[in-house]
């Protein structure tokens, strides 16, 4: 089939919705699928790269269309919108897939089997009006027969809020790429036999970077390694904990270079906090599917996370990690010092994380799930 995806996400760029979007492409192409994408071109924001599909570590078997960018109102947003909709009717696809909800409303009402995937209420963040208009006609089109969601708490939303639908909603959380098995760890700059911890994300409010400082306060025989955030934000961490000589920052790297860290460390973590904000300033909190949780259990390496409803959709305490309290630090140095002095517990939480991703977390597990529960009205 023909699969048009429309997105509203900067490509390339360090956000993670660039991310999951170009890996769902790749992955809906990677099932035989004809995939073309189209995003809005924003030169002054992309990250600079060579390659972009190098860039995201994938394969180029899609193609990418970029519309001309609006600046980001509410008109400008209906008009970039449009031209997404009347781009992909050109293609004359077999669906049309996306995150826009209001280009996805567009494309439904030119008569295109249309699925929308959301990833939190659909008022949530800037023109929530203007969305939830779009939104209301897309659930009214004939074409549109599925919403896809990122978690039960997401799909148990959609179903009090707009009972009137007669479609499905399919709950698909978000996943990640398989290790390939020649990716060696890289060899980190660090001294003894110390024990290695790895963050890897945003380092924005409600990501716990907070909770890191005092671990690493805490934990001095332990060295902390933090991947990614903004110039900035790097530099605002660093005269923070400055007086720890035990916490390493890496600042942003590509997708394609983070396997041979996560394998490098011994121990994984995901502090999240109850004040989990996005990049735009929205709690995500109670609708999350982060793409962090499956990156960490797809390296196979043990994972200490927040004990939060949303990761607790994910991951079990005492079987794929150990959970902790976001707000009793002390629950998170005793989870590190019980698996700094028990390898087993390391191998045997790891290695069922790996098991448990590579059943059912991979970007191609997760479009397969989606292309199955839409065959009977799609392909």
């Amino acid at each position: 089939m023909h699969l048009v995806y429309l997105a509203t996400s900067i490509v390339p760029s360090k956000a993670a919705n660039s991310i999951q979007v170009m890996k769902m492409c790749h992955a809906f192409a990677n099932h035989g699928h004809e995939v073309d994408l189209i995003i809005p071109s924003r030169p002054e924001k992309e990250t600079e790269v060579d390659d972009i599909f190098s860039f995201y570590d994938i394969n180029p078997n899609f193609e990418i269309t970029k519309i001309p960018y609006f600046e980001l109102t509410s008109v400008g947003t209906f008009i970039s919108s449009y031209l997404m909709a009347r781009k992909a009717a050109q293609f004359e696809p077999d669906l049309v897939y996306g995150r826009n909800v209001i280009a996805c409303s567009f494309a439904s009402s030119r008569g295109f089997p249309t699925v929308f995937e959301t990833h939190a209420p659909i008022t949530q963040g800037r023109f929530g009006k203007v969305k939830q208009y779009f939104f209301n006609r897309l659930l009214g089109h004939e074409q549109t027969t599925h919403l896809v969601t990122i978690s039960d708490a997401l799909k148990d939303h959609y179903e009090t809020e707009y009972s009137h639908f007669d479609g499905d909603i399919v709950v698909a959380r978000d996943g990640a790429d398989a290790v390939d098995e020649s990716t060696q760890p890289i060899d980190l700059d660090v001294s003894g036999d110390r024990f290695q911890i790895g963050y890897i994300g945003h380092l924005y409010q409600g990501r716990g970077m907070n909770l890191i400082a005092a671990l690493a306060s805490r934990c001095p025989h332990v060295d902390f390694h933090i991947i990614g955030g903004d110039d900035e934000a790097v530099k605002y961490w660093r005269g923070e904990i400055d007086h720890s000589e035990n916490v390493t920052f890496y600042g942003f790297l590509s997708p394609s270079e983070l396997d041979q860290y996560r394998l490098a460390f011994d121990v994984l973590l995901a502090p999240y906090q109850r004040d989990l904000e996005t990049r735009s300033g929205y709690n995500t909190l109670k609708w999350m599917s982060p793409l962090k949780i499956f990156e960490y259990m797809a390296a196979g390496r043990p994972i200490v996370a927040s004990e939060l409803s949303a990761i607790e959709e994910i991951l079990i305490d005492g079987e794929t990690a150990l959970l902790c309290d976001p707000d009793d630090t002390s629950e998170w140095v005793n989870s590190i010092r019980r698996l700094q002095n028990d390898p087993q517990l390391q191998y045997e939480l790891g290695n069922q994380a790996k098991s448990e991703f590579l059943s059912e977390y991979t970007w191609e597990v997760r479009t397969r799930k989606i292309l199955d529960f839409i065959s009977d009205q799609i392909i």
